[in-house]
């Protein structure tokens, strides 16, 4: 895990190069955001970078239009930068408890770069305001980097889609029903008037909800030191504070269960197939990282299953009705983004065949990281409803579980020590 700290406006990295800069690096396959604010000067400076990315990668975006701080401009560039593209997500609780995040990320099977800090997609926040950032870049190789971008993803799940009442996806309907409602400001009307008119208008118009009010989790009464308070009005009294605290000074546990807010992943597809589970040793090809001297390349992060174990129960795979054809590489079929739960951490999976291959590779470094030589891989495909279309768990050798497991290995392998099965 690296950092790099972005000051703005006074410094060589701003929050507008570093979107540009991964915007056109090809390694990255996914970009993701959360942001509260966006404009017309923002889409200005990134939309064309966005709308190229979007061409060859996936893109998961999620934008807040709380205190009118996004414009129809806005949301509109969004959609015309991403051209059906990808997703776009708007976020408001009608209880008015602003949305305010600012995270940019970016991703492939083995790394992440992200950005968090204050910036908004505004030509203010993303380069002349006085803004700050933090750039974090992990290696999803190392276990710590791995859990530090499961919780940002977790909380970027529930923001984009998570809860239906409050995160909405926009396309061009929605983003009209979202002006004739004064959510979002026009910037021309702001030019003309000075100030945004939907906020004044919106007290006399008949105007037609479009999210729901969800509770959230109320501040505790502060400690009110009265000596920095000359204001009568200001200070909390004993009986105010009565009932609140206990002799110990620990907050009563009196809220009510609507009061607390749980963050549930969206549901993922589920996972037909003829079999429960599939099970298969693992050998040196599935857990090894091959070179690893100065100047030479990691092995890429894959997990080798048999040609003739897919084909046992295609189904159970997706195969071959979930898989695209690679536009760059003709035969070679993939299956990206598989939502695959293994221990605390949810990850995408990416599922690939070709016809010079020889088999069928799951592409993971999580899922390579977590199994060694002779380990049981074991992957039940789920109903969907926990966010994940696999739970995956590593069956350690030697261990009470791992005979159990190992006689319902049955089918061997050609040319190999590798055996699986299903049940």
């Amino acid at each position: 895990m690296a950092f790099l700290f972005i000051p703005q406006p006074n410094a060589q990295m701003s929050a507008l190069k570093f979107l540009q800069h991964h915007f056109n690096d090809h390694q990255w396959t996914e970009f993701r955001a959360a942001v509260a604010f966006v404009k017309r000067s923002g889409i200005r400076h990134i939309g064309n970078f966005l709308r190229d990315f979007s061409k060859r990668g996936e893109v998961d975006l999620t934008v807040g239009i709380s205190l009118e701080g996004s414009s129809r401009q806005g949301l509109q560039g969004l959609l015309n930068s991403l051209e059906g593209r990808g997703k776009l997500w708007v976020f408001y609780n009608e209880v008015e408890a602003t949305f305010h995040p600012k995270i940019y990320l970016f991703k492939n099977d083995t790394k992440a770069d992200v950005v968090i800090g204050s910036a908004n997609l505004t030509e203010g926040g993303l380069f002349s305001n006085y803004e700050a950032s933090c750039a974090i870049s992990l290696d999803l190789n190392h276990k710590e980097d791995q859990e530090t971008l499961y919780q940002i993803e977790v909380s970027l799940d529930y923001w984009s889609g998570g809860d239906p009442r409050i995160s909405k996806p926009l396309n061009q309907e929605f983003l009209d029903a979202l002006v004739d409602n004064y959510y979002v400001p026009d910037e021309s009307e702001v030019r003309e008037y000075g100030q945004p008119s939907g906020r004044s208008r919106r007290k006399t118009s008949n105007k037609r909800a479009l999210f729901e009010r969800v509770p959230v989790l109320k501040a505790p009464p502060p400690p009110v030191d009265e000596t920095i308070l000359d204001d009568d009005d200001l200070l909390i009294n004993d009986e105010e504070l009565e009932g609140i605290y206990d002799e110990d000074d620990e907050l009563r546990d009196d809220l009510a269960e609507e009061d607390f807010i749980v963050i549930t992943p969206k549901p993922a597809p589920p996972q037909p197939g003829n079999h429960r589970v599939f099970l298969m040793t693992l050998k040196r090809t599935d857990v090894g990282i091959g070179q690893t001297t100065s100047g030479k390349s990691r092995r890429s992060p894959e997990i080798f299953i048999p040609l003739s174990a897919r084909d046992y129960d295609g189904d159970f795979w997706g195969w071959e009705t979930e898989f695209v054809e690679d536009p760059q590489r003709p035969g070679k079929w993939d299956r990206r983004g598989v939502r695959m739960r293994i221990g605390t951490i949810t990850t995408e999976v990416t599922m690939m065949t070709w016809p010079v291959k020889h088999d069928f590779r799951l592409r993971s470094e999580i899922l390579r990281s977590a199994g060694n030589v002779d380990d049981i891989l074991r992957i039940e495909r789920t109903d969907g409803e926990g966010g994940f279309s696999y739970y995956v768990e590593i069956i350690p050798f030697g261990t009470v579980e791992y005979e159990e497991y190992l006689v319902r290995c049955t089918c061997e392998t050609r040319n190999s020590q590798k055996k699986w099965g299903y049940y």
